[in-house]
């Protein structure tokens, strides 16, 4: 790897620079270090150096602040309080000024202590006394750079919950959802017809909404027809409108729902259960872009957009004749899968907490959380019934809960003794995933022992698992725990 001065990577700048080496090497975390003494600066470079970090060392706070503002994109900055000039303070301002403020860590004399404090209520993260040794330097900035990423990460995960509410519920972090969010964006800049595939509870109309009001539609109509829950026979003038006198009981003329959208958006929600006769009048419908009323001769202009939804194999029932193959292919331009909940594990406490928050505002309950013993009820159920179930199962423990937190889950049945847990595995899952699952069930099951054991030390769960400190972290975010409530339940 080359290395350079930073004054050549930052030609624009007439300043005095000290022993600065930035290693262009990738993935390296950056830290400036800024001191009017010279053999100071230097020195504690070459400890961050030492340490793997790069490190860009200044000789005065106004060349530093020049070079923050204007280049250099940093992970940390270390800086003095007092230099003549602008000073450690003026760094610290510099810093909180920026697009992403950077953590500062400032280091001073034994008797400037009280100086150091003020500094940290301003918004330093920390502060260090000279002379520096090797070891607390490392242990204190490595600890800096964590806190900052950890709250990096936090925020990042309040605005992907943000956009999740933006897709009108559709909560979820998982990678599957996130390539669910991403398809809807990318649809919503189009007026293509799309099929939205997914079981029963997985969010279909949901997802179809998202896609309206996404779009440049999203002002006008959001209209969903049932297939299933319209009788055959009326399905046909729910849709397109009849006249007067078409048939019986058409006592005035009425506007069908595919009119009445507009310019909006239709949803022909479980469109595999439509007959043959109206698949082939959807067909016309989507070739044409015109229909009729019931009964009626004037071609009626489709401007709506189109969005089916089903939770059948429409391949399986165009293949046994069910299901016309061309209405098929024109409803199917781009198809959105929802996955089932049981393939979305790390959601389902995302989800949980997200309905807890809803349900417990909407029938004032005074209600904290879960205990791990309900956390460990939901993960081990299947759901069958997907987010809806989920989301009913919620609001029911909500309502029927006497206490501050929730230690079972309404509707849910527990798993007999004599039930053979991995009976249903083969079939629904390969030989690779079904062992993955298992392997995170046995990970899910020791941490919750040993954390309950314990009382949320992480360091003695790690030692009684075998495994190191940052696994046991990782497997509490993984199952939505939090140490602390072990911690409280031991006191």
């Amino acid at each position: 790897m080359s290395t350079a001065t930073l004054q050549l990577t930052c030609p624009l700048f007439n300043h005095k620079i000290i022993g600065i080496r930035e290693k262009q090497r990738v993935g390296k975390k950056k830290v400036m270090v800024v001191d009017d003494d010279e053999k100071s600066v230097i020195e504690v470079a070459a400890m961050l150096e030492a340490e793997g970090y790069t490190a860009a060392a200044f000789s005065s706070a106004a060349a530093a602040i020049q070079t923050l503002e204007a280049v250099c994109d940093l992970d940390l900055i270390l800086t003095d309080i007092h230099m003549p000039g602008m000073d450690g303070t003026e760094v610290l301002k510099a810093a909180q000024r920026l697009r992403r403020p950077v953590p500062v860590v400032v280091f001073t004399g034994f008797g400037d202590v009280d100086t150091a404090v003020n500094i940290m209520k301003a918004g330093a993260s920390d502060f260090l006394c000279k002379p520096i040794s090797k070891k607390e330097l490392a242990v204190r900035i490595k600890k800096v750079i964590e806190k900052d990423e950890l709250a990096s990460e936090v925020a990042q995960l309040r605005k992907r919950l943000e956009d999740a509410e933006a897709f009108h519920s559709l909560v979820g972090k998982s990678r599957r959802m996130q390539e669910v969010y991403e398809l809807i964006a990318a649809l919503a800049q189009t007026d293509a017809t799309a099929l939205v595939r997914g079981e029963t509870g997985t969010g279909k109309e949901l997802a179809a909404r998202a896609i309206h009001a996404s779009s440049a539609r999203k002002d006008e109509p959001f209209v969903a027809i049932s297939c299933t829950a319209i009788q055959h026979t009326l399905l046909e003038s729910e849709l397109f409108g009849h006249e007067k006198g078409a048939f019986t009981g058409a006592h005035a003329q009425k506007t069908g729902k595919l009119e009445f959208a507009g310019q909006g958006t239709v949803l022909l929600d479980e469109i595999g259960d439509t007959s043959l006769e109206i698949q082939a009048k959807l067909l016309r419908v989507l070739q044409e872009k015109e229909f009729e009323r019931v009964g009626g001769m004037k071609p009626i202009q489709l401007n709506a957009r189109i969005i089916a939804a089903t939770n059948r194999n429409l391949e399986e029932a165009v293949a046994g004749g069910k299901f016309r193959e061309d209405l098929y292919y024109r409803l199917n331009v781009v198809q959105v899968d929802l996955p089932p909940l049981r393939e979305r594990e790390e959601d389902v406490m995302l989800l949980a907490n997200h309905f807890l928050d809803v349900f417990r505002k909407r029938h004032q309950k005074t209600i904290e959380g879960f205990t791990p013993a309900a956390i460990e009820q939901m993960h081990e159920y299947a759901w069958p019934g997907n987010v809806r179930e989920l989301q009913n199962a919620i609001e029911r423990t909500v309502i029927t809960n006497p206490r501050r937190w929730i230690d079972r889950i309404a509707r849910i049945e527990a798993v007999k003794a004599n039930t053979n847990p991995y009976a249903g595995l083969p079939g629904r899952l390969s030989y690779v995933k079904a062992r993955e699952e298992m392997v995170r069930e046995l990970d899910k099951t020791y941490l919750m022992h040993y954390m309950k054991q314990e009382r949320g030390q992480i360091s003695r769960v790690a030692e009684l698992m075998g495994v190191s400190t940052r696994t046991v972290s990782r497997l509490l975010e993984r199952w939505g725990l939090d140490k602390m409530f072990f911690k409280k339940q031991g006191e």
